[in-house]
């Protein structure tokens, strides 16, 4: 990517009435252009790098706001570059102002330049980037844990170890290939795929974090399903503890499909109360199923709630919708049930569950996070956050594949080792050591302006 090197600035903190407002400028002119409309006992220009100082800012001498100045001198600056942050008093005019002014001698930065900046000056990795924006949405204290472990470098770490244990196995290759004949030790193929195999297994392995970092980041998408009136609101608004939902006596309330999202243990559950997949007539209903079946599609599990009667037909239609591991069959309302109907639904895999006695609900939370609780030493090990990085991971096991592949059908060193080299680049992708301008463009266009 091209690197532009010129002054940008942006306002740093969301738009609305606070105590204080950011600005940010970033550039080889940032002191210059800030030190031109401020005024305090100090030029900026002979403030230590990480120092504050306290002035006015003015324009053609009519005074705009008193502020806090800081300076952050390049290298050593979030950017690399120089860095002034101005902050002033939180009124959404005055730091508009005071961007109006600083604009005329510096372009309004693009959406996540400064981050974008601090890689292609080396300050921070791609992985550490990424994190940066998985830092400013964390909801949760886990998705917050994982961001901050990201950021520290967990993951980047994990794929150099990789990247070095790859390097080391094409070396041995392009010896063997390019000085058959210098007497070196012959090369040991079968040690040489174990050593593979066992590499082989740790990128699946490390593959397979993403589907938890995933969640982590964008959270557990929870869809009830089951006939009107079986009480799917009441466990929506049981699990919220709240009445978002609407709760009648009456069936076919929800028509579209609400949602909420809670903390649960630290993690992020998205709720989706859904209108059901049964048949309609009414046509207003029927844009609310289908919306329930998309919804469905995509969820991680659906609870599959009836409150007594059996209701295969909607089960068997919610099978083909999702896998059955996806599924998790609740019986609500056991307070009006007898003892030896619900032992019958619990042998069949049925949670028994009632809102008005509350119970059941710590079961299904239980349920609900088995599958994606993640211990802080793994987030410390290094998870995957996102698809770009799950396909750059899947990409390094296929090649790695394909070495083994060529190693055991004795096509040639060299294939071997080509497989390995396409291994690398797909690592290193991930850490911004091999990129494309595309990627890094989708990667920061979803970051605010002022980072």
């Amino acid at each position: 990517m091209e690197y532009k090197g010129d002054t940008i600035s942006a306002i740093s903190t969301p738009a609305g009435v606070g105590g204080i407002s950011v600005l940010r400028v970033s550039g080889t002119k940032a002191i210059e252009v800030v030190d031109r409309i401020f005024h305090s006992k100090k030029s900026l220009k002979d403030i230590p790098s990480h120092k504050a100082a306290f002035g006015r800012i003015t324009d053609d001498e009519q005074l705009i706001d008193e502020v806090v100045v800081t300076v952050f001198k390049a290298p050593h600056s979030y950017t690399g570059e120089d860095v002034v942050e101005v902050s002033c008093h939180g009124s959404t005019f005055i730091a508009n102002r005071i961007l109006e002014i600083l604009l005329r001698k510096t372009r309004l930065a693009d959406p996540g330049e400064f981050t974008q900046r601090a890689f292609l000056n080396d300050r921070i990795g791609l992985t550490q980037a990424e994190a940066v924006g998985d830092l400013i949405n964390a909801k949760t204290r886990i998705s917050h844990l994982a961001a901050l472990q990201q950021y520290e470098g967990s993951l980047r770490h994990r794929i150099d170890k990789l990247l070095d244990r790859i390097t080391e196995y094409r070396t041995l290759l392009e010896l063997e290939i390019d000085f058959p004949e210098q007497g070196l030790e012959e090369l040991d193929k079968k040690n040489l795929a174990e050593k593979l195999n066992t590499l082989l297994q740790e990128l699946e392995q490390l593959a397979k974090t993403g589907n938890e970092g995933m969640i982590l980041k964008d959270g557990l998408k929870v869809s009830l399903v089951g006939a009107p009136n079986v009480g799917k609101s009441s466990i929506f608004n049981a699990f919220l503890k709240t009445e978002r939902a609407i709760v009648t006596p009456h069936p076919g309330t929800t028509r579209d499909y609400l949602e909420e999202a809670i903390s649960l243990n630290g993690y992020l559950i998205r709720f989706f109360d859904t209108a059901g997949i049964r048949d309609t007539s009414d046509d207003i209903e029927k844009i609310g199923v289908q919306r329930s079946y998309e919804i469905i599609k995509e969820s991680h599990k659906v609870l599959f709630i009836i409150d007594g009667k059996e209701n295969l037909k909607e089960y068997k239609k919610l099978e083909k919708l999702v896998e059955p591991e996806r599924i998790i069959k609740v019986l609500n309302k056991v307070d009006i049930l007898n003892k030896k109907d619900i032992k019958a639904f619990e042998k069949n895999d049925y949670i028994s569950c009632s809102t008005i006695q509350k119970n059941g609900l710590q079961k299904l939370k239980e349920v609900l996070l088995r599958d994606i609780e993640i211990s802080e030493d793994e987030l410390q090990f290094g998870i995957l956050t996102n698809t770009r990085q799950i396909a750059s991971v899947k990409r390094a096991a296929e090649s790695i594949k394909k070495a083994l592949s060529s190693l055991h059908n004795e096509m040639g060193l060299e294939f071997t080792a080509f497989d390995l080299k396409e291994a690398s680049t797909a690592l290193e992708e991930i850490t911004g050591k091999i990129t494309t301008d595309d990627i890094l463009n989708r990667i920061f266009e979803n970051f605010c302006i002022g980072k």
